[in-house]
């Protein structure tokens, strides 16, 4: 039997400076309804029950309007509005966290720069992701 593969999941501490992003997460897939769940479980901790999670459908595709985790629902919100490399989850306090997302496919190297430039730059997306050379932006 494997042993799963960990979280790539960076969030800022407690006082860090504030910026454009919380953090970043590099999903194993394009797949969101398969990727979330572990996402979720991993930020529970810190947010408590996620309440939503929004999401760019342009990226991930139009996906349910609900997802259940560990028996508790989540609202899940396609707008085509947001940064399409980003996550908005909010716990059931009010608390949100706005995560950078990392191309599942990035190089390793690129994907661990992306992941704590996340947390330390305060860029768009684009400019942080193509800075690290996970895409390209002109």
């Amino acid at each position: 039997m494997s042993q799963p593969r960990s979280l790539r999941l960076i969030t800022k501490a407690d006082g860090a400076v504030p910026s454009r992003f919380d953090g970043g997460w590099w999903p194993r897939s394009p797949d969101l309804v398969t990727e979330l769940p572990i996402l979720v479980r991993a930020l529970t901790p810190q947010l408590g029950l996620v309440r939503r999670i929004g999401y760019n459908p342009d990226v991930w595709g139009l996906l349910a309007r609900h997802m259940t985790v560990d028996g508790y629902t989540a609202r899940l919100e396609g707008f085509t509005g947001l940064d399409p490399y980003s996550l908005r989850i909010t716990g059931v306090t009010g608390t949100m966290l706005c995560l950078l997302i990392v191309p599942p496919d990035a190089p390793e190297h690129m994907g661990q720069s992306a992941l704590t430039a996340a947390c330390t730059q305060n860029g768009l997306s684009r400019q942080i992701l193509s800075a690290c050379g996970v895409i390209s932006y002109s």
